[in-house]
């Protein structure tokens, strides 16, 4: 049965792009825009996808090749969650990737880079229509030109703002508030859906437990049971064989990321004895995570989930329509570990607000510390530059793509959790209503934004001079 999986999703994905384009027309049509943002946005959206087709040309990263892996193994007929330890998610992922496999064939070179590339790029035309229609047009396009979103769709190719779209379309069916049953089901569908595809959202089903417009009790409670039985439905194919369901357990439902690297990770190593390690960016959660296992099931990352859920039912108390922009902007600002493609998480609540200085902080910092990663395109150019000449720093040797991997694209990767926690804390206690009303183009919110960055990153720049002086002091033993 398997062996027909990528036929099937190969003929979906070519039905997909099509369709997708209808939707975007008729959904400007039918917008209140104006003829000239109309067409700003088709320029933009156009742009914005060969771009993005373009950085898919030029190489890849190891989650590409893990991609053209997932492919490669249901051609075969093999099963994803018996047959490698690498996928983590819901089957929708590997669907996807299997029909652009099955379109390129074996040996595709880039061409299985730039369809997946072109997917993502037109998953982010949609979701700017729908910012357009919903909540800005000005935000709509700084999400198609945010380098973000540019760096991560169009080289990295990750699919968080898969996720990312579905959940947004979840919310907008009940921002309402008007508790209809009709409305709920949709949503709670879309969310499951959402999380199938990956569960950036997981807990968001939990904070629509405090949130009392969605309705009565009975409509809250059956909002989360919907949502998370159709993310637990979608292994059931696989769970009568044991090998597959082994697998799901571990590495799946079981998987935990390393913690450490995070703005809340780098402060937490200043006020902590941390263990010496090889690199700055490595834990620092690690003398914290050995206390919580004392307690039965404690651990950081229970601890951080549980702090999530208290934060969900502070926020849904709030009056307002931004419930599920503050989930994404808390989920990424209070995450105890940040990989560069988690950047993407917020960044439409980053182009919404796109009014603030924290906002402008936030993107610029992202997209250094993508950039400069050895997992984006930064890092390929590192590469090729300093290939043959390593630097010695205070004895020990260093390529420019080591540098800027361990220490420099970290610094604004933790900076921009910091830059969106506090527009996150901002719209919460707003000395003013919520406004997207004006870019912030006056050199003193510029500095504001710069200043953000900077006290953002500096937790991990203290923690770089800490280990950098007590490896000199060890070496000199």
């Amino acid at each position: 049965m398997t062996i027909w999986i990528p036929t099937v999703a190969a003929a979906a994905d070519i039905v997909f792009f099509p369709v997708a384009a209808a939707i975007v027309v008729i959904g400007l049509q039918r917008s209140a825009l104006s003829v000239r943002e109309k067409r700003l946005f088709t320029a933009a959206a156009v742009f914005s996808f060969l771009a993005k087709v373009a950085l898919g040309s030029v190489g890849h990263n190891y989650d590409l090749d893990t991609w053209r892996l997932f492919s490669d193994i249901l051609a075969q007929g093999k099963n994803l969650y018996s047959d490698t330890d690498l996928y983590r998610y819901g089957p929708i992922w590997a669907w996807i990737v299997s029909g652009f496999g099955r379109l390129t064939g074996p040996g595709g070179g880039e061409l299985f880079h730039m369809q997946i590339s072109a997917f993502l790029a037109v998953i982010d035309v949609l979701t700017a229509m729908i910012i357009a229609r919903t909540y800005s047009w000005t935000g709509a396009m700084v999400l198609l030109l945010s380098p973000v979103s540019l760096l991560i769709s169009g080289f990295h190719t990750q699919l968080e703002n898969v996720a990312v779209l579905v959940g947004l379309v979840a919310w907008l069916l009940i921002r309402e508030g008007k508790g209809k049953l009709s409305s709920l089901l949709g949503s709670s569908v879309c969310l499951g859906v959402s999380l199938v595809a990956k569960h950036v959202l997981f807990l968001f089903p939990i904070w629509m437990l405090f949130w009392k417009p969605l309705g009565k009790l009975r409509y809250r409670l059956l909002y989360p049971v919907i949502a998370y039985a159709i993310f637990f439905g979608s292994f059931l194919p696989w769970w009568g064989d044991p090998a597959s369901r082994a697998g799901m357990l571990k590495n799946v439902f079981a998987y935990r990321s390393s913690l450490g690297l995070s703005w809340t990770g780098n402060v937490a190593g200043l006020f902590m004895p941390i263990q010496m390690q090889v690199h700055a960016a490595q834990s620092n959660f690690g003398v914290l995570d050995r206390y919580l296992h004392r307690i039965p099931g404690g651990s950081v990352d229970r601890l951080w989930m549980a702090l999530l859920v208290i934060a969900g039912a502070v926020l849904a108390r709030k009056p307002g329509k931004d419930l599920y922009l503050f989930y994404l902007m808390i989920l990424f600002a209070s995450s105890p570990s940040v990989a560069p493609q988690y950047v993407i998480v917020p960044m439409i609540a980053a182009a919404i607000f796109y009014g603030y200085p924290e906002s402008w902080g936030y993107i610029a910092a992202a997209t250094l510390g993508n950039f400069l990663a050895r997992s984006n395109i930064g890092g390929f150019l590192f590469d090729a530059i300093s290939h043959s000449g390593v630097m010695l720093v205070r004895g020990r040797p260093y390529n420019l793509s080591d540098l800027s991997d361990v220490s420099i694209s970290p610094f604004f990767l933790i900076a921009s959790q910091f830059c969106i926690g506090v527009l996150a804390w901002r719209l919460w206690r707003p000395v003013s209503a919520p406004s997207t009303a004006a870019i912030p183009t006056s050199w003193s919110q510029i500095r504001r934004a710069a200043a953000l960055v900077a006290v953002g990153g500096l937790p991990l720049l203290i923690m770089v001079v800490r280990k950098t002086m007590a490896y000199g002091s060890l070496a000199s033993r």
